[in-house]
């Protein structure tokens, strides 16, 4: 089975082809740096990543012929937010390092509600009070993953996976849905969100590329690389270095609760 794989980074957007030996076939890469207008502001262009994401993969299936599903990887935390009929982002994406929202996080904390700065629960909070104050906008919301997945799919899935869910502030303790006092307190509707899917299986169908393979993976970098690098069994662990420094280790199924 071969697989085109899509990762979106921090910096950058890499597309390849991986054969059943898990060699690479092809690979394909473009820069995506994000901008940064103000000091602790950081900014992405969703419209040119998600073009560039499909440009790069019809690239390689041009090249080297058709693949049999789609797997996705991406940065995590960073939030787009998207009118749900015409599909085009209702301001600029916000990227995980982005700390316009750490005023609220105090307020939310003061509340009982724990939310850190980089995770994507204010920054939705936040397009949704510029592009819909009043809540009455058909939107979606969601992580790099969700909105690849929407413009391959050409809008037929609005998905996300527990890996990209975890990270958005939003996902219920026990990882069962959506964290209905969260959302409550942001505003942030129950129908913008995505449905939160397994990491592995099909979703949809990529009909934005040719042969319309199936999307049959969506998770977050981090995991993504720890399964990768061979940490497959619980205690082993493995550091990233690139835009940030991160250490993953795997739990195993009997999860510490860190207070």
């Amino acid at each position: 089975m071969s697989i085109l794989v899509i990762d979106v980074g921090t910096s950058g957007l890499r597309a390849a082809i991986v054969r059943p030996d898990a060699t690479i076939a092809a690979e394909e890469h473009r820069p995506l740096l994000p901008s940064s207008p103000e000091p602790g502001l950081v900014e992405f262009d969703a419209s040119l990543m998600a073009s560039t994401a499909v440009e790069l993969a019809r690239a390689l299936l041009e090249q080297h012929g058709p693949v049999d599903a789609v797997g996705i990887a991406n940065q995590r935390a960073s939030s787009i937010v998207w009118d749900r009929a015409t599909g085009e982002p209702v301001g600029p994406g916000i990227g995980w390092q982005d700390l316009r929202t750490v005023g609220t996080c105090l307020v939310l904390q003061a509340d009982g509600i724990h939310v850190a700065p980089n995770a994507s629960a204010t920054k939705f909070h936040h397009l949704l009070d510029l592009a819909d104050p009043d809540r009455t906008r058909d939107l979606c919301v969601g992580t790099v993953d969700s909105w690849l997945a929407w413009n391959l799919s050409e809008g037929a899935v609005h998905v996300t996976d527990a890996s990209n869910a975890a990270v958005t502030g939003l996902l219920a303790g026990d990882a069962s849905g959506w964290h209905g006092k969260a959302l409550e307190a942001l505003r942030i509707p129950m129908a913008a969100l995505p449905e939160v899917v397994d990491s592995s299986g099909i979703v949809g169908t990529a009909t934005a590329l040719d042969g319309a393979p199936p999307i049959a993976a969506l998770i977050g970098d981090q995991q993504s690389s720890l399964v990768g690098q061979g940490c497959v069994a619980p205690g082993m662990a493995k550091i990233t270095f690139g835009t940030g420094g991160m250490l993953d280790l795997h739990l195993g199924e009997q999860r510490p609760r860190f207070e």
